[in-house]
C-alpha cells in the first residue's frame, strides 16, 4: 500500500491555512497536517497545482485499491437485471460493463442481461441516444435500471446564473445544449461547434478567417452597438469573465445560454447582451476510475480560393483597360509572343532582363510566365491532429475529473509553414469534509503557440491575401538563374523571419460549499484567471541576384529588425452567495443573495528596433538603430456588485422570478458609478390545470407560456480596452518627441505636450431593457418539442458626439450619452426524437431573425455619412441601374455626372430617380439623397440550423447544416471588381476578367474597365452589383461505429467507437465565386476557410 508520508517528505503538497481530509482512513491523519507556502509566479502555481492534482488522484486511487483488497476474496456470481427507459419500456442493445473485471454484455430484446459480478461491483449502462447510468451490484437479482433519453434528460435540469432550475420551472429565455454537439469534430474552439446549434446565438467568423489560430465572435440576439459591439458574458463553472477560447471543447459537459435580461440580470453590468454558461466535466461519487481517450486526424483543403486568369487573357484585357484610360498598351507584342511560346513549350524561362536598361529581371509587364498564384502559395491539403484524455471517478466523499488536451494544426501556407499548437490540462476536484461541508478545486492550465512567417514586415493575414491577389499571372516564379523573383513573397515566407506568439492561460478556483441546514446553502469561491502573451517578431535581410550577378537587397526585407511584446491580463473574482429553498404545501420558493468583487489588471510592454548586427542573433540587444520604439501600458478596472433572486411557484403551475443587481464600476466617477438593475419573469404551465384533459392532453404533453422584463448596464460601450476607455473621465495628454516638434525653442527642438480634449464627468452606463414573450410545448408523448421567443431590446445612452463647439476652443469635444438603438426579433427551436423499428433518429432545427434601428442619434440633418435617427441597421444606400450603356441609349440625352470622365459604351447606366438631369447624391442626407436610395440590407436575416442523427445497432450517423436565408452585400474591393484604378491593386480573377465588358465581349456583367480613376464611375454602390449573400452550408457529417461489447471487453475496453467525418462538406450560394458567404461582410481578403476530412477513435476504459 502506498504510504502518504512519502508525499510530505517529497513536499508535493504545501498549503497555508487549508486542510484536505480524504477518503482513505490511513491517509486522512497525515493529510490533515498543515504546511505553508509563500506566493509564487505563474509556473510556480502550475507546479503546485500539478502536485495537488497528483496527490488527490493518488489518494483516491489508493482508496480504491484498499476497497479492492477488502473485496478481493468476495464470491463471484452471475447477476441478472433489466434495463428500462423513462416510460418503463424495455431497452435492447444496451452495453453493460463491469468496471472491475472489464467484462461486458448487452441487453436482449426484452432488456434483460446477465453478467458475472461481485457484491459492490459498479456496472455502467450506455447506449447511443441515452444518458449513461451507473448502478452498484447488491445481490444476484438487481432492481430494474432506468436510463433516460439524452434529450429528455437534458431538458430536466438547466444551469442558470448561480444555480440550476428544473426545465418545467424556467420562466426566462434559456437554452442548453450538451457538449456532445462538439464531440469528435476537428474543431479547436467552442464557438465553431455552437454555430447554428442555438437559436439567437450568432457565431461570426473574424478577419482571421480559417487561420490555424483563428477565433470567432459570438453575439446573442443581434445588434449591441454602433460600430462598437458588445458580446455575451462567459461564465465557466460558475465563475464570470472567462475566455471561451481557453476551454478545450473535449472538457465541456454542457453549455447554457441566457438570452433575456431577466435571466441575465443577476450578472448585472457584466452581461447586458446575454450570458454563456459553460460547465466542464466533473467526477461522480462512488464511481470507479473511467479513462476516455479520443483522437482526431484531419486533412483540410482550402475552399473558395479565387482562380486566376490565363496570362494571355490577362494581357489582352489589361491592354484594353489601358487603352480606355488613354495610356497606350500595357503589354508589348514581344511580351505577348513570349507568353505564347512559354505556354506552347517553345521556351522554359519565365522572364528576361528588363528592356529598361536597368540591371534587373523583367517583372510586372515583362514576364511571360503563366501562374495561378493561389495554387502556388497555398497547399492542396494541411493536416491537423487532436488528442484528448479524460479521467473521472470518485469515492464515497471525493470526485475528480482530469482532462488533458493536445492540438497540432498546420496551416495552408505552401512556403514557410504556419502552424498552431495548444496544450491544456484541466482538473476539477471536490471532497466532502462533513455532511454539511464540501470543498473544491478547479484549475486549468494551457499554452498555445502560433508560429507564422513574417513577410513584407508583417504582411500576413488579409494583407498577405491582397499581395497574392494583385500579382500578375505572367510574373516569374523564379528567374533564369534559379533564384526567386523580386518583388515576391516566397523567399520572404521561407527565410524572411518569423512571428512567434505564445499565450499562457491559467485559471484556479477554490470553493467552499456549506449546507448548515436543510434547504440552506452557502457558497464562497475565489478565482484567479490570467492570460499571459509574449510575441517576438523578426525581419531578416534577404538578397536576390541581378542579371549581372550582383546581389541586391530584396524589397520588404530591409531594414532588418526585431521586436518583442508582452502583456499580462489578470482577473480575480470573489463570489459569496447563499440560497435557501423551502416548500409549504403547494407553495415552493427559493431565495438567493450574494456579493461579487472583480479586479482586472492589464500590463503591457513592447519594444522594437531596426538594424540587427546579425540576423542569426535576433535580440533587442543586437540592434543599433538610435531611435528604438518603446511602449508601456498599465491599467486597472474594478467592479463590485450585490445580487439577489427570488423564485416562487404554486404546484409548479404558476411561476414567478425576481432578479436584481446593484453594480458599481471604477470606470465612472462616484456620482454616476452605482446603479440598480432589476428583472422579473413569470410563467404558466397550462398543462397542469385541471381543465387540461382528453384529446388535447394526450396530444400536447406540456404547454407553458412565459414572459419577462429586465434591465442591465453596459460599461464596455466605449470601445476596445485602452486607457481612454478604462478611464474616460481622465483627460489624455498628447505628447510629442523633440524630433517630431515643428517649433524651435531657442535654437533647438523640445518635447511638447498638447492640450487634452474635454471629458464628460457625467458619462455613465448604457442601460439595456428587454421584453420577452415565450412559449414551450412538448407534444406526442414528448417526441416533439417546440420553443418560441419574441423579444424587443432597447439600449439607451450609448456614447455619441457632443454638440459642435466653436473652433476657437482649440481641443476636441467629449462624448455624451445621447444615442439609443432598438433590436427586435424572434427564435424558434424544434426537436423531434423517435424510432422506426430498430432505427432511432432525432431531428433538430433552429430559426432566428432580428432587425435593428437607430432610435436616437445627434445628427439633425440626417447626413448619410454617419448614423441618424430612424435608420435601419445594415442599410445599404446606392443607385439604381438598368444595365450598361450601348449604342442605342448612348444616342439619347445623357445625364450629367459628378464623377470624372464621360459616358461610353459599356459604362453603367444609372437611373435619374429625381429627374434632375444629373446623377448624384444630392445633399447626401436621408431627406435629400439625390438619386440614391436604400437598395439592400446586410443584416443576416433568418439564420437557421438543421441537424439529424440516426442510430442503428452499432452504427450512428450525424449531419448538420446552417446558413442564412436572406442577406445583401456590397463588396467594394478587388476581390469583387477584379479591375481597379491602379494596375498594381487589381486582381486578375477568372470570375471577373471573363465576365467584363470589352469590345470583344459586349455582354459582360462588369462594366467597361479603365486603368485610371475614371473607373470610379462604374464602381459606385448600385443595385446592379448588389450581391445575394444567402447560403446553406453542410457544416458537419459524421459516421461512427461502436465495437460490440463482446469484442471491446475482451481488450478491457468499456466502449470503443471509430468515426469519420467531413467539416464544411458543401456550400450552396449565389454569391460571386471569389467570396465566401460566411465572410461576405468583408472585403474577401481573408485566410480561406477549409473543408476537412477527419477520422478518429473514442475509447473508454
Amino acid at each position: 500500500m502506498l504510504d502518504a508520508d512519502i508525499f510530505l517528505k517529497g513536499n508535493i503538497i504545501s498549503l497555508k491555512s487549508i486542510s484536505f481530509p480524504f477518503v482513505s482512513p490511513t491517509l486522512k491523519k497525515t493529510f490533515m497536517r498543515k504546511k505553508s507556502f509563500s506566493g509564487c509566479q505563474l509556473f510556480g502555481v502550475g507546479r503546485l497545482l500539478s502536485k495537488m492534482i497528483l496527490a488527490y488522484l493518488l489518494v483516491i486511487f489508493t482508496s480504491g485499491r484498499l476497497c479492492a483488497q477488502k473485496n478481493s476474496s468476495a464470491e463471484t456470481f452471475t447477476t441478472t437485471g433489466q434495463v428500462l427507459d423513462g416510460e418503463g419500456h424495455a431497452v435492447d442493445a444496451v452495453s453493460v460493463f463491469n468496471s472491475r473485471n472489464k467484462k461486458g454484455t448487452v441487453t436482449d430484446a426484452t432488456g434483460n442481461f446477465k453478467i458475472d459480478a461481485r457484491q459492490g461491483d459498479v456496472l455502467s449502462f450506455s447506449k447511443v441516444g441515452y444518458q449513461e447510468q451507473i448502478a452498484t451490484v447488491i445481490s444476484a437479482a438487481m432492481a430494474p435500471v432506468h436510463i433516460q433519453s439524452a434529450t429528455k434528460a437534458l431538458d430536466e435540469v438547466v444551469v442558470v446564473g448561480y444555480g440550476s432550475q428544473k426545465q418545467v420551472n424556467l420562466t426566462g429565455a434559456v437554452d442548453q445544449v450538451s457538449g456532445k454537439v462538439m464531440a469528435d469534430r476537428p474543431i479547436t474552439r467552442i464557438a465553431q461547434g455552437l454555430q447554428g446549434e442555438i437559436a439567437g446565438l450568432n457565431v461570426v467568423t473574424t478577419t482571421a478567417g480559417g487561420a490555424p489560430n483563428a477565433t470567432q465572435t459570438i453575439n446573442i440576439r443581434g445588434y449591441t452597438g454602433l460600430g462598437v459591439t458588445g458580446g455575451p458574458l462567459v461564465v465557466i463553472d460558475g465563475v464570470q469573465g472567462g475566455d471561451i477560447n481557453s476551454v478545450n471543447p473535449a472538457d465541456v459537459e454542457s453549455i447554457s445560454v441566457l438570452k433575456d435580461a431577466a435571466s441575465a440580470a443577476i450578472y448585472g453590468s457584466s452581461a447586458p447582451y446575454g450570458v454563456i454558461l459553460i460547465n466542464t466535466k466533473k467526477g461522480r461519487k462512488n464511481a470507479p476510475p473511467s479513462i476516455t481517450y479520443t483522437n482526431n486526424i484531419a486533412f483540410a483543403q482550402p475552399i473558395g480560393l479565387p482562380k486566376m486568369v490565363n496570362s494571355l487573357d490577362f494581357a489582352k484585357i489589361y491592354n484594353e483597360a489601358f487603352t480606355n484610360a488613354g495610356r497606350g498598351l500595357a503589354f508589348t507584342d514581344d511580351v505577348i509572343q513570349r507568353m505564347k511560346d512559354y505556354q506552347s513549350g517553345k521556351i522554359s524561362t519565365e522572364t528576361v532582363p528588363t528592356k529598361t536598361g536597368a540591371d534587373a529581371w523583367g517583372s510586372w509587364f515583362e514576364g511571360n510566365a503563366n501562374h495561378d498564384w493561389f495554387k502556388v502559395y497555398f497547399k492542396d491539403f494541411a493536416t491537423s491532429q487532436q488528442h484528448n484524455l479524460g479521467i473521472n471517478g470518485g469515492g464515497n466523499n471525493s470526485t475528480y475529473y482530469v482532462g488533458l488536451g493536445y492540438n497540432d494544426h498546420s496551416g495552408l501556407y505552401n512556403y514557410g509553414n504556419d502552424d498552431y499548437k495548444r496544450y491544456s490540462v484541466r482538473a476539477n476536484l471536490s471532497s466532502t469534509v462533513t455532511n454539511w461541508m464540501t470543498i473544491g478545486l478547479r484549475s486549468m492550465l494551457a499554452r498555445s503557440i502560433n508560429n507564422t512567417p513574417n513577410t513584407y514586415a508583417g504582411r500576413t493575414g488579409g494583407n498577405y491575401m491582397h499581395q497574392i491577389a494583385r500579382k500578375f499571372p505572367n510574373v516569374a516564379l523564379k528567374n533564369p538563374d534559379g533564384g526567386y523573383s523580386d518583388p515576391g513573397d516566397i523567399l520572404l515566407m521561407k527565410n524572411g523571419g518569423r512571428v512567434i506568439q505564445t499565450e499562457d492561460d491559467a485559471i484556479v478556483t477554490g470553493e467552499v460549499n456549506l449546507k448548515p441546514a436543510k434547504g440552506w446553502e452557502i457558497v464562497s469561491n475565489y478565482t484567479f484567471d490570467g492570460i499571459f502573451n509574449n510575441q517576438s517578431s523578426q525581419v531578416k535581410t534577404l538578397y536576390t541576384k541581378l542579371p549581372s550577378g550582383t546581389l541586391s537587397p530584396m524589397s520588404g526585407s530591409t531594414p532588418n529588425s526585431f521586436s518583442r511584446n508582452s502583456n499580462r491580463n489578470e482577473h480575480t473574482i470573489a463570489n459569496l452567495y447563499s440560497s435557501y429553498e423551502k416548500s409549504f404545501g403547494n407553495h415552493n420558493m427559493k431565495l438567493l443573495a450574494g456579493f461579487v468583487r472583480e479586479l482586472t489588471t492589464y500590463t503591457a510592454f513592447g519594444a522594437s528596433n531596426n538594424n540587427l548586427y546579425s540576423d542569426d542573433i535576433p535580440s533587442l540587444n543586437t540592434t543599433y538603430n538610435p531611435t528604438a520604439t518603446i511602449s508601456d501600458e498599465n491599467r486597472e478596472l474594478a467592479v463590485q456588485g450585490y445580487f439577489g433572486r427570488f423564485n416562487y411557484n404554486f404546484k409548479e403551475k404558476y411561476l414567478v422570478e425576481f432578479n436584481g443587481r446593484y453594480d458599481g464600476t471604477s470606470r465612472f466617477l462616484k456620482d454616476v458609478r452605482w446603479k440598480f438593475y432589476p428583472g422579473v419573469s413569470a410563467g404558466w404551465n397550462i398543462d397542469k390545470e385541471g381543465f387540461w384533459k382528453g384529446g388535447v392532453a394526450k396530444t400536447i404533453d406540456a404547454l407553458k407560456i412565459r414572459g419577462s422584463y429586465g434591465s442591465q448596464g453596459d460599461q464596455s460601450f466605449l470601445g476596445v480596452a485602452s486607457v481612454s476607455t478604462w478611464y474616460p473621465f481622465y483627460p489624455s495628454l498628447a505628447t510629442s518627441a523633440p524630433t517630431s516638434n515643428n517649433w524651435l525653442f531657442g535654437t533647438s527642438q523640445q518635447a511638447s505636450v498638447g492640450l487634452p480634449p474635454l471629458v464628460n464627468n457625467e458619462l455613465t452606463w448604457v442601460t439595456t431593457t428587454s421584453y420577452d414573450l415565450g412559449l414551450d410545448a412538448s407534444l406526442l408523448n414528448h417526441r416533439l418539442n417546440v420553443r418560441y421567443d419574441w423579444y424587443v431590446r432597447n439600449a439607451k445612452d450609448f456614447a455619441g458626439p457632443s454638440v459642435v463647439l466653436p473652433a476657437v476652443l482649440g481641443t476636441g469635444v467629449p462624448q455624451a450619452n445621447n444615442t439609443t438603438i432598438q433590436t427586435k426579433g424572434y427564435e424558434v427551436t424544434v426537436q423531434w426524437r423517435d424510432h422506426i423499428g430498430k432505427v432511432g433518429y432525432g431531428i433538430r432545427a433552429t430559426l432566428s431573425d432580428y432587425t435593428g434601428k437607430v432610435v436616437k442619434y445627434p445628427n439633425p440633418t440626417k447626413l448619410l455619412s454617419t448614423w441618424y435617427a430612424g435608420q435601419k441597421m445594415g442599410e445599404i444606400w446606392g443607385y439604381s441601374s438598368d444595365g450598361l450603356y450601348n449604342n442605342k441609349n448612348l444616342g439619347q440625352a445623357l445625364p450629367a455626372q459628378f464623377w470624372t470622365g464621360r459616358w461610353q459604351e459599356g459604362d453603367v447606366h444609372y437611373i435619374d430617380r429625381d429627374k434632375s438631369g444629373r446623377i448624384d447624391y444630392g445633399a447626401n442626407t436621408a431627406t435629400n439623397s439625390g438619386d440614391m436610395h436604400v437598395i439592400g440590407n446586410n443584416t443576416p436575416r433568418y439564420q437557421f440550423g438543421f441537424g439529424i442523427d440516426l442510430n442503428w445497432k452499432n452504427f450512428d450517423f450525424n449531419a448538420f447544416a446552417q446558413g442564412v436565408a436572406k442577406r445583401d452585400a456590397f463588396i467594394n474591393s478587388n476581390y469583387f471588381w477584379g479591375m481597379q484604378s491602379s494596375e498594381f491593386q487589381s486582381s486578375p480573377f477568372t470570375a471577373q476578367i471573363n465576365n467584363t465588358w470589352t469590345t470583344y465581349h459586349p455582354s459582360g456583367y462588369f462594366a467597361r474597365p479603365y486603368m485610371n480613376t475614371e473607373i470610379a464611375k462604374n464602381q459606385q454602390v448600385t443595385d446592379r452589383y448588389l450581391q445575394n449573400a444567402a447560403y446553406l452550408r453542410i457544416k458537419n457529417v459524421q459516421l461512427g461505429y461502436t465495437l460490440p461489447i463482446r469484442l471491446s471487453s475482451a481488450a478491457y475496453i468499456k466502449r470503443a467507437r471509430i468515426f469519420a467525418g467531413v467539416e464544411n462538406l458543401a456550400t450552396f450560394t449565389r454569391l460571386i465565386k471569389t467570396m465566401d458567404p460566411e465572410l461576405s461582410i468583408s472585403d474577401g481578403k481573408i485566410y480561406p476557410l477549409q473543408r476537412s476530412f477527419s477520422c478518429g477513435v473514442n475509447v473508454t476504459f
